[in-house]
């Protein structure tokens, strides 16, 4: 009798086990994406009903206008996103609607009335990419709850999919679409198309020399040479991290090397980009005028997800995870970083208590960009923009009420009015001249302003708790005034200076400040070792997602900015500036300028040298000499560079701004002991053109 039970038994299960062993790894993951989209089952039940009593006879939404072609909020894919929360309630087994018939046969109708309308987008990424993805997704839901479609429209619906060739795609793109081929393999079992998929989605996880994707400095450009670290970036870390997970310990699995690279790029490039919760507005691109955008509060989850992929990180991964999920300090475990991205035009300086990032442009980029109507006065985003953070949320959802040539960082006119950006999809810059040096620790920043017939030498020096920036060579032709500001952020608090009282919010100031004058607000303060003819707001401000963004909403935001910015004046012919952003100094009285020195500011160099952490920083806009107490330095090249010493012993730090030297001759001499160096350094080449060279002295 025994004999018998387990011979029925056996029986009775060979079929599970031979269906099991011929889908593998089809069922394997698939079963993966079931388990990670029934996280999201519960809230799916709690409005399906109501989906479903809407649904029309014909098997269409009476809210959805399925003649809209709009670019960017496209109304047809409702359809489908209504759809899958019906297919969520069908096929979730702790539900009120499992296995449900009038929701299998409502499935079914809107499936047949989607197929024979077959709504389009006058935006190829609807059509290629969101449309294809959305079916994929809830025909594998149906396929692995098994729950089946008439063998004709899933034949039919599947073919729909066939839109898209990742092949042409690059980045992002290509990930994107890729993964509709990738779901569409899982549906037909098809070894080929699932291999074929799963190159092109981790094709792009490779350090390129082409101008879109991920380069060798570990920014991530799109559109061209356009700095997309996030945007575009996040969607090729997102599509990356989903597909990584599904194909874990199988024989797709993605290879030791990529996940190296790709590992580097998200932990070191995109999770600088962070503090606490919010993101620098740098790297959004044109999403930097999308409602809420700046404050990604499911980061978490997607590092949860990679601390399987990468499990010889996961305690390094649990430390982020926790910082961005606000759970602890922004300062918890962050280490000082300092990165400039000679491909991407953008530096990264970050210190536990703090982070301010620069974005700048060249002929070898494309400056910030306007599409799809988004991003439409963001004109000047890419002429210095910098980005300073001490809490996190100082500039989050403040871009409808910002005066938009008054971007933080950036000298520009002052016009009477936000001036549209004319050129979509980006336009390269006109300068060549556009870098930076750095050890990792510390590093300068270099850019020749060229736009809207300014021009101006500008130049960040990072150090530990001071940021200082220079301005030289300012002019212009214009009779509009011409203005350089340092923040314009949300009004936190009252604002301390050094002169008069504290101003309290609704007040316009203008201050000719001396020598040594500081302004301080929301843990920031800007000191004047000069002086400077300042303006300081700390008015109401108002206006529109919509105006920005013609996708977003219509009503008027407003609420109080502090702003503060320098005025040139109109026609500025040599203009100059120079103030130090101290992020991380809580009582500015004690700072001390004496420690910091600007040893010139001028149009052939701007030098800063740091007494207290013995750094020289240069930036040469020409062959030209530097002096110090110290040291005579003469260089035959225009460069940046950094000159370090560490317990007696000094090294060099240089790079190439123009990207097109092959060598830069150096003559360095010690004032005191009358030694002399003569080096002559060999930089980098493409793709690290651009990067810094390291070089010991022995002086």
């Amino acid at each position: 009798m025994k004999k018998v039970f387990i011979t029925l038994f056996c029986i009775g299960f060979l079929p599970f086990m031979v269906k099991a062993q011929a889908t593998y790894p089809f069922g394997t993951i698939m079963k993966r994406i079931f388990d990670d989209a029934s996280k999201s089952f519960a809230k799916a039940d709690a409005s399906a009903k109501a989906t479903l009593d809407a649904l029309q006879p014909d098997g269409s939404w009476s809210d959805i206008n399925y003649q809209a072609r709009d670019i960017s909020k496209w109304a047809p894919v409702n359809h489908l996103e209504k759809t899958h929360l019906l297919i969520q309630a069908y096929v979730n087994k702790g539900g009120s609607y499992y296995n449900n018939k009038a929701f299998l046969d409502a499935i079914i109708k809107a499936y047949e009335y989607w197929y024979a309308t077959d709504p389009k987008s006058d935006n190829w990424w609807h059509n290629e990419i969101s449309v294809p993805q959305r079916l994929g997704e809830s025909l594998i839901l149906l396929k692995f709850g098994d729950s089946y479609l008439p063998e004709e429209l899933e034949k039919k619906l599947l073919e729909r999919m066939k839109r898209g060739v990742a092949e042409d795609k690059t980045g992002a793109n290509k990930t994107d679409i890729a993964m509709h081929y990738f779901y569409r393999a899982l549906l037909t079992e098809d070894n080929d198309l699932l291999k074929s998929s799963l190159d092109q989605l981790f094709e792009p996880v490779v350090l390129t020399e082409a101008e879109e994707g991920l380069q060798h400095d570990y920014s991530y450009l799109q559109h061209g040479p356009q700095l997309y670290i996030s945007g575009y970036g996040n969607v090729f870390i997102g599509g990356v991290t989903k597909i990584a997970n599904y194909v874990r310990a199988t024989p797709y699995a993605l290879s030791a090397e990529k996940l190296e690279v790709f590992s580097k790029f998200y932990r070191q490039t995109y999770i600088n980009a962070f503090r606490s919760r919010y993101i620098d507005f740098n790297v959004e691109g044109r999403g930097v005028t999308r409602k809420g955008n700046l404050k990604k509060t499911s980061e978490k989850y997607r590092i949860q997800t990679v601390k399987a992929i990468d499990a010889s990180r996961e305690e390094e991964w649990e430390t982020i995870r926790q910082r961005v999920d606000s759970l602890v300090a922004p300062d918890n475990e962050l280490k000082p970083f300092h990165q400039h991205y000679w491909k991407g035009d953008y530096t990264q300086h970050v210190r536990p208590q703090y982070a301010v990032h620069v974005r700048i442009a060249s002929n070898r980029t494309k400056r910030s960009e306007s599409g799809n109507k988004e991003n439409l006065y963001g004109r000047y985003l890419s002429d210095g923009a910098t980005n300073i953070q001490v809490r996190g949320p100082e500039y989050f959802d403040i871009m409808p009420l910002w005066e938009w040539d008054k971007i933080p960082g950036t000298t520009s006119v002052d016009n009477p009015e936000d001036v549209l950006l004319e050129k979509q999809w980006g336009e390269f810059a006109l300068n060549p001249y556009a870098g930076g040096v750095s050890d990792g620790i510390y590093g300068a920043t270099a850019y020749h302003l060229n736009y809207d017939g300014v021009t101006a030498k500008k130049a960040w020096f990072f150090f530990e708790q001071e940021i200082v920036c220079l301005g030289a060579d300012i002019q212009s032709t214009s009779a509009l005034p011409v203005t350089t500001t340092l923040n314009q952020s949300w009004l936190n608090g009252n604002i301390q200076l050094s002169v008069g009282k504290a101003q309290k919010k609704d007040e316009l100031n203008e201050y000719a400040l001396s020598n040594n004058s500081w302004v301080q607000h929301d843990g920031i303060a800007y000191y004047f070792p000069s002086g400077a003819n300042v303006k300081l707001s700390s008015q109401k401000q108002s206006g529109t997602w919509h105006k920005i963004n013609n996708s977003q909403p219509k009503n008027e935001v407003s609420g109080n900015v502090f702003k503060l910015w320098i005025n040139h004046g109109s026609k500025p012919q040599a203009a100059t500036y120079n103030y130090i952003v101290l992020p991380a100094v809580k009582d500015v009285k004690g700072f001390n300028p004496e420690q910091l020195q600007t040893i010139s500011n001028t149009a052939s160099q701007q030098v800063v040298y740091h007494k207290g952490l013995k750094i020289l920083q240069a930036v040469l806009h020409e062959a030209t000499e530097v002096k110090t107490d110290e040291l005579s330095i003469k260089t035959d090249k225009p460069c940046v560079y950094m000159i370090k010493s560490v317990k007696g012993k000094k090294t060099l730090y240089v790079a190439d701004p123009l990207q097109q030297e092959k060598q830069i001759t150096f003559n360095i001499s010690d004032i005191k002991s009358g030694k002399k160096v003569d080096l002559i350094v060999k930089m980098p080449q493409k793709p690290f053109a651009g990067s810094s060279k390291e070089v010991p002295l022995s002086l």
